[in-house]
């Protein structure tokens, strides 16, 4: 696997080229057709077009089923995935001896962009010439401060036990890690997801007196989206670009049922969500607030 560059400009696309030469122009394309393909059927899924999205935004929901709504989605994907993320590096050893030596390397590379985010770096260089960051910053404490400043105590959140919706999605995901191809292609489907909810969660955790401005909302969507620094869309591009590198024929069918299976997951996921909370008219302004 010879690379075409040695610029350290363009991590992604560098690391994109580098798997592009590990495998046959033929077989690049070939999966290709096939990530699209799955993408444009996720796009079409009635995940994208959940009604709890306009009750989220619209702010229907009381601050209980606010925090309910929280801890089931922490469990359900948010204290999971950097332990899928992480496991999905280590079964990129699968691509090995199929493609040549060290074409485990490049999907390592481009996970770790994702990585990077997920633990709290950020692009650039510190006072002293090193990387800049912080676990302060990292996406699972952070959410973990969006309940603190629910006032989620710590106690509840221990006690709390998840619902049987939230354990499919957590066990469904988990029990994909010995998988590689099968992990990939469910982190993109987790990605899209987050893509779809993340700006719908804002807005209801906004409209009970959640500054959002700043922290976990503010480092989840697109980069599109106004008024955050998020990533998703690139991360979730880096994950089938992994995939058409990873792929094989006979792997196309259980990919897709799999992917399509998780979503549905995700769509039961909200209908439970939004049939067990008690709904209620948005708060009036003046009883908003930030909380402590």
């Amino acid at each position: 696997m010879e690379s075409k560059t040695t610029s350290l400009d363009n991590p992604r696309r560098n690391a994109i080229d580098a798997m592009k030469n590990s495998v046959t122009k033929e077989r690049w394309e070939r999966n290709s057709r096939f990530t699209e393909s799955l993408r444009k059927k996720i796009k079409t899924h009635p995940i994208c077009e959940h009604p709890i999205l306009d009750l989220l935004e619209r702010g229907f929901f009381s601050i209980d089923a606010v925090r309910h709504i929280h801890l089931e989605y922490r469990y359900a994907i948010v204290q999971i995935f950097t332990d899928a993320l992480l496991m999905a590096q280590v079964q990129a050893m699968q691509l090995e001896p199929r493609l040549p030596p060290g074409s485990k390397m490049p999907p390592r590379f481009l996970l770790t962009l994702n990585a990077l985010d997920e633990f709290g770096f950020e692009p650039g260089l510190d006072t002293t010439g090193y990387y800049r960051g912080n676990p302060w910053f990292a996406h699972y404490p952070l959410f973990e401060r969006v309940l603190n400043n629910l006032c989620v105590s710590q106690a509840q959140r221990e006690s709390h036990a998840p619902g049987s919706h939230a354990k499919n999605l957590h066990n469904f995901l988990k029990d994909s890690f010995h998988d590689y191809t099968g992990l990939l292609a469910l982190l993109a489907a987790a990605e899209e997801q987050v893509i779809i909810f993340s700006p719908a969660l804002r807005a209801a955790t906004s409209l009970v007196g959640v500054d959002v401005d700043s922290g976990y909302y503010y480092v989840h969507g697109t980069s599109q989206h106004d008024n955050t620094n998020a990533h998703d869309d690139d991360h979730e591009a880096d994950l089938w670009a992994a995939l058409n590198q990873a792929c094989t024929d006979e792997v196309y069918e259980r990919l897709e049922i799999a992917v399509l299976a998780y979503l549905d997951m995700w769509y039961e996921f909200w209908s439970r969500q939004q049939l067990s909370m008690e709904a209620s008219t948005p708060q009036p302004e003046h009883e908003r607030g930030v909380l402590a």
